[in-house]
């Protein structure tokens, strides 16, 4: 299968460069991923990515002047010649602002000047720069500050304009290896041109219809994903985010045990939601809207089965959520298989349902085996409700609460509803993602790259340095001060691994799970570069 990612003639100086080798061997994805211009002569490729046709590119605009000026500071190195050029295009723009959009012979006049001055590897260059972004560093971060809301920290020290596998390229051309995923939705990389082959072929056919309307691309995708589940979790509530998928297993558990009251777990973190929020310990995210205030939320301490029978025996929660590897808030701490399967066992005992909430540990990410798609796999347990999201629509928003048939039918029409949940977009991109995830056996990939960090870890020694830990790809660091893993965080940036997920003193890398193993070793040599730095 080749595909561009969208329409086969939208980029017209494109040519295969790569390909990715699937297994088995008689799978392959063709991505065409690189931009040429010997197609085209350098004014005509100047102005495809100056000026956009709306036929072809609709998502774009005109190039900015701002951009201009920085693609000619970034592919010509002498600051006078730089200047020279820069001052050339300017005078071809009259009656706007330079971070305004260009009129279309205003483009054209500037595709003719750069076609005429720079030479060919400087013309390509500078395609490849305009295609990723027509808008200028300086001008995006602009209007990221002026509208920014107060809940985001707003990382301005990159901006990501392409992707692919586990690297991305920020808008000077610089790559860096991803050790984010963007919390693990990545999984499978930060581009896939076959999920936006298949956006685009749905998008002519239908994009959305309502939750309650049977659908081919949902059809399709429950055959792909029914395999994949632990024990006898087959029924799926559809959703668009995490934090919703756990709201709604909140709901069904109540639904089904007739009973309010919930057990969850110091350090638990389960989303930004209302009731995500309400069973996610840290009070910080509790108090400012009365949820440190809720009577049916009783937590206990991660590992204590003493803790949780209490409240189970005398009454107080007929529920237990919990994340069997918990991240965000705990750094990196994985349940004990005692705690786990003790958890299973006084559920039973109890006749409460227990709810894992694997959005972020799930499709591979904290596998030990080539079979483990889930923790719930990973500790030989199944649990009656789970949530499910992040990386199975590679990179598309779709989440899902899955649990048993006889715990699905407590909840009746009306209790419940998702306008977008389910859509046929996020399922044909679910059914493309879970798709590559079988045939490139991403647990086993889990398992060989945490492997590979652990015995490159195990070799990097610093005074700063307090421990690591595993969990298949997710990967805790231990420093002696917050302070010095913020200093080695940042400082890896200039190696080329982009790291900014912490908590407290310990550093979190969650890389995509197609990293390649010659990317492993950069990051450690990269590691290994910034704590010398530091020290």
């Amino acid at each position: 299968m080749q595909g561009s990612g969208f329409l086969p003639d939208n980029q017209p100086c494109v040519s295969i460069k790569k390909e990715y080798k699937m297994n088995p061997p008689d799978h392959e994805i063709t991505a065409e991923t690189d931009i040429e211009v010997e197609k085209l002569e350098p004014r005509e490729a100047l102005k495809e990515v100056i000026i956009y046709n709306p036929m072809k590119n609709p998502e774009r605009t005109n190039a900015t002047m701002g951009r201009v000026a920085e693609v000619i500071g970034i592919i010509i190195e002498d600051d006078e010649k730089a200047k020279f050029l820069d001052d050339k295009c300017k005078s071809k723009i009259k009656g706007h602002e330079l971070d305004e959009p260009l009129t279309a012979d205003e483009g054209t006049a500037i595709a003719d000047i750069l076609a005429t001055d720079l030479n060919r590897d400087q013309v390509n260059r500078a395609v490849r720069l305009f295609y990723e972004s027509e808008i200028s560093t300086e001008e995006v971060v602009a209007m990221h500050k002026n509208y920014k809301i107060p809940v985001s920290r707003l990382e301005d020290d990159l901006l990501p304009v392409r992707g692919k596998g586990a690297r991305i390229w920020d808008s000077k051309g610089k790559s860096y290896i991803d050790l984010d995923s963007n919390y693990s939705a990545t999984n499978l990389g930060n581009a896939n041109p076959e999920i936006a082959r298949g956006l685009y072929n749905q998008a002519n056919l239908l994009i959305s219809q309502k939750e309650d309307r049977i659908q081919v691309a949902r059809t399709r995708f429950l055959r792909e994903i029914i395999g994949m589940m632990p024990g006898d979790l087959t029924h799926f509530y559809w959703q668009n985010s995490g934090g919703e998928a756990v709201d709604k297993s909140i709901k069904i558990a109540k639904a089904y045990t007739g009973h309010t009251g919930v057990v969850a777990f110091e350090n638990g973190f389960h989303g930004r939601t209302h009731g995500a929020v309400a069973v996610t310990y840290n009070k910080m995210y509790r108090e400012p809207f009365g949820l440190d205030k809720e009577s049916w939320v009783h937590f206990a301490p991660f590992g204590n089965l003493d803790a949780v029978e209490k409240f189970l025996s005398s009454g107080d929660a007929k529920s237990v959520i919990l994340e069997l590897i918990q991240g965000e808030e705990a750094g990196i701490n994985p349940a004990t298989r005692e705690f786990a399967h003790g958890l299973r066992e006084l559920c039973d005992k109890y006749d409460a349902l227990m709810i894992a909430d694997e959005v972020q540990t799930g499709f591979g990410r904290v596998a030990e085996a080539d079979d483990q798609w889930f923790a719930s796999h990973v500790y030989g347990i199944t649990p009656d409700i789970i949530t499910i999201g992040k990386s199975f629509g590679g990179g598309y928003p779709v989440t899902a609460v899955v649990t048993k048939k006889h715990i699905s039918e407590k909840m009746h029409p009306g209790m419940d509803g998702s306008t977008f949940g389910g859509n046929p977009m996020a399922m044909v991109a679910a059914l493309i993602a879970t798709r590559q995830m079988r045939t490139l056996g991403l647990p086993g990939l889990a398992v060989k790259r945490s492997k590979e960090f652990a015995s490159g870890l195990k070799n990097i020694k610093s005074p700063m340095l307090k421990g690591f830990r595993t969990a298949g790809l997710m990967i805790g660091i231990d420093f002696d001060s917050r302070e010095n893993m913020i200093k080695v965080q940042e400082g890896m940036k200039k190696y080329g691994a982009h790291s900014s997920l912490s908590t407290g003193p310990t550093m979190r890398w969650m890389p995509p799970l197609v990293i390649e193993s010659d990317e492993v070793q950069e990051v450690l040599g990269a590691f290994q570069k910034s704590l010398n730095d530091a020290q």
